[in-house]
């Protein structure tokens, strides 16, 4: 029920996810009655669970979690705790997903603090980037980034295929002695820490340059650096459309011009790789953008099933504790 185009394009995207042939099983949670009239004839091996209530955009999501047992990212998350499903799938309020799982998922042992990863186009061959936190954790501290980096990298290895992925701590500089005290101290642990590919300190132009595997931060900094490049995406291609393929003579042009177009819009299709599972957290809950629609959707879905197929939560757990 969570999203901008909620329940239709959800729902479109689970009937997409079993029509290419997506090998788990699906449990819509949410209003029955919305949610049937958008399957109408083509419910077949879909379950739905009612749920009666949302978490609303102007609630505190702790409070409405806490003081209704029928939002329907409760339902769904409960399902998981109580072994009825293996991952909740959300493109509804971030804060109440993670709210959500830590309440009723709890924090893997040995994790202090949760994160996010926000999987960003990169420039590079590298298909995408995992920039983390993208806004679970405002205030960490250093041994929080060496967590996450350990959760990222298992994140990346585990659910997109990447060998010894690189982690670049995100600073105002290069050089090992630049930044602030959260940064110098994170430094110093993640240069330390063998069983990690640590590349170093990278630049915010760096993050779409596709330089490392991670783009490693707080959850302050980071949340501002992935909206501050989705706005800045949405200004060049909407000044592209504009200014360069507007009127008669730019549709002209942009015929000639459809083969790199279509090149250039397919580098920052970012469907495949936008959608993450929160880590840290004790069950795969998987967060997905609210403007997600049916294609959006499907692939969230495929990362939920590949992040319990590969065992990632068990992956985490492992690293919670190694020697720094």
């Amino acid at each position: 029920m969570g999203g901008d185009h909620a329940p239709d394009d959800i729902v479109r995207g689970a009937l997409l996810y079993r029509d290419i042939g997506g090998p788990a099983e699906l449990v819509l949670v949410g209003d029955e009655a919305r949610i049937a009239r958008v399957l109408g004839t083509k419910a077949t091996g879909i379950e739905v669970v009612h749920a009666a209530s949302v978490v609303e955009m102007g609630e505190h999501p702790a409070t409405a979690l806490r003081r209704r047992d029928d939002t329907s990212i409760g339902v769904a998350t409960r399902l998981v705790k109580d072994g009825k499903a293996d991952a909740v799938v959300s493109a509804g309020n971030t804060g109440a997903t993670m709210a959500a799982a830590l309440l009723i998922l709890g924090r893997v042992r040995g994790i202090d603090r949760p994160a996010l990863c926000g999987m960003l186009p990169v420039t590079s061959e590298r298909k995408a980037t995992c920039l983390l936190d993208a806004g679970a954790t405002m205030d960490a501290d250093a041994r929080n980034l060496l967590q996450f980096a350990r959760m990222a990298s298992a994140f990346m290895t585990k659910v997109h295929g990447v060998d010894r992925p690189s982690v670049g701590l995100i600073n105002v500089g290069e050089e090992a002695e630049k930044g602030d005290k959260l940064a110098l101290e994170a430094h110093a642990l993640l240069a330390g820490a063998e069983d990690l590919n640590f590349y170093g300190n990278i630049e915010g132009r760096d993050v779409l340059r596709g330089l490392t595997d991670i783009a490693l931060t707080d959850g302050f900094t980071g949340n501002v650096v992935a909206k501050t490049l989705e706005g800045a995406l949405d200004v060049v291609q909407g000044g592209i459309r504009r200014d360069i393929f507007g009127g008669p003579l730019g549709k002209l042009a942009g015929l000639v011009a459809l083969p790199g177009i279509r090149r250039f819009r397919g580098r920052f299709d970012y469907d495949p790789y936008v959608s993450a599972p929160l880590l840290g957290i004790a069950g795969v809950s998987v967060v997905t953008h609210g403007r997600a629609k049916a294609n959006m959707m499907r692939w969230a879905i495929a990362v939920a099933e590949r992040a319990v197929a590969s065992r990632l939560v068990e992956a985490i757990g492992s690293t919670a504790a190694p020697a720094a």
